[in-house]
């Protein structure tokens, strides 16, 4: 139960952390690209790839975790929701890791193409 318990755990939050970093990161790299900085004026990071990059890993982490959750699922799949712990809590948390991966996972890439398809740096 110990290996459910870890496919579990990184089933239910990998992909929510994985969407969190990428937001952060996004954040971070368009006060650098958008913003004067302290590195000097001609100094702009490329957007696009370093975008392509966050999304690419952060989407990788998301489906590694929607997998994750589908092992820890199928290794309780005899046991209830209601039934006591460990059992029934393996097969609970993986089913809020199989409904909530794919939505981040959605979400992460839904973010990265839109921010490499639309132009920076503009008022709004």
């Amino acid at each position: 139960m110990r290996r459910a318990d870890a496919l579990m755990w990184f089933g239910l939050f990998g992909a929510p952390f994985a969407w969190a970093a990428q937001h952060v990161a996004g954040v971070m790299l368009t006060i650098a690209a958008c913003h004067d900085n302290a590195v000097g004026p001609d100094w702009r990071p490329d957007v696009d790839a370093v975008t392509a990059v966050v999304t690419a890993v952060a989407a990788l982490v998301a489906a590694l975790a929607l997998l994750s959750a589908v092992a820890a699922w199928r290794s309780a799949r005899d046991a209830d929701d209601s039934d006591p712990p460990p059992a029934g809590r393996i097969h609970f948390l993986g089913i809020v890791g199989l409904t909530i991966s794919p939505l981040f996972l959605a979400i992460i890439l839904m973010s990265g193409l839109g921010t490499i398809s639309l132009p920076g740096c503009v008022q709004s």
